[in-house]
């Protein structure tokens, strides 16, 4: 089976640590749970690069230049040489590859945050042949679960979060291959279970997708548990028969809510 790179992303407490899971349950996946290499790679090369302390003016350019070359290999090599990764279909899981804002952290008003860019471009750049699943939840869903985690002060902050990370991974996902993009509704993972494996087999060219729909068949009636921070499982299993009513907050996604079919009533 071919080989190549697989990366789960999506906005946080969108259900990317359960995907991940998910496609783990396949023999021909392996994918590590937020091993961030790529926000290292991104702030070696675009900040650490470029402080005069640390590298001389001389062979700055070429110095990044080759780190842009060689570094695709060298992540491989560390996933294959040191976490032992033998699957054909390796990779990692982290809504923050998504973030917008990813060298400069959350903190103070979301509106006035520095925007660095996230690593979705770097990931393709330093490995080209790499793949994308892009899950997304309803961004009431969404925002009321940021809070609650206390990770944004206000529902509102938190619908403008999720547009934050979902408006850089529409984006870069037309500037790509369809054939190494798929998007995904958490929705749709809970309650279509063989419909969902079979799209993710067809996009992986996965010869047999079983293994996925079966684990997904036995989430339903036993949960696996999960670590800090996915610790409220009721949170990320149910899914309410309906969207949560508030228009108000719907309207604060905007254009990329309605993309992704969440419309108002």
């Amino acid at each position: 089976m071919e080989s190549f790179p697989l990366f789960v992303i999506g906005s946080p407490r969108s259900g990317t640590t359960f995907l991940c899971s998910v496609l783990n349950a396949h023999p021909l996946i392996e994918l590590t749970n937020e091993c961030r290499v790529f926000a290292l790679l991104k702030d070696f090369l675009e900040v650490g690069c470029h402080r005069p302390d640390l590298l001389g003016e001389t062979s700055r350019e070429r110095f990044c230049a080759f780190g842009r070359r060689t570094l695709g290999g060298w992540v491989e090599r560390f996933y294959r040489e040191e976490l032992k990764i033998g699957a054909p279909i390796w990779g990692d899981k982290h809504p923050s590859y998504a973030d917008p804002t990813v060298l400069s952290g959350r903190t103070g008003s979301i509106e006035r945050l520095p925007r660095s860019g996230s690593c979705l471009r770097l990931i393709r750049e330093l490995l080209p042949q790499a793949r994308f699943i892009h899950i997304h939840r309803d961004p009431r869903q969404v925002a009321n679960s940021l809070v609650h985690k206390r990770w944004t002060g206000s529902i509102e902050d938190g619908i403008r979060v999720w547009g934050q990370y979902v408006g850089e991974i529409n984006a870069f996902f037309e500037e790509i291959p369809a054939t190494q993009a798929l998007t995904v509704s958490y929705r749709k993972v809970i309650e279509e279970p063989r419909e969902t494996a079979a799209s993710i087999g067809q996009f992986l060219g996965l010869a047999d997708a079983s293994p996925i729909s079966d684990f997904l068949i036995s989430q339903r009636h036993s949960p696996t548990p999960f670590s800090d921070p996915v610790t409220d499982i009721g949170d990320l299993y149910l899914v309410p028969d309906t969207a949560a009513s508030d228009d108000t907050l719907l309207a604060l996604a905007e254009t990329h809510a309605r993309r992704l079919g969440y419309a108002a009533a």
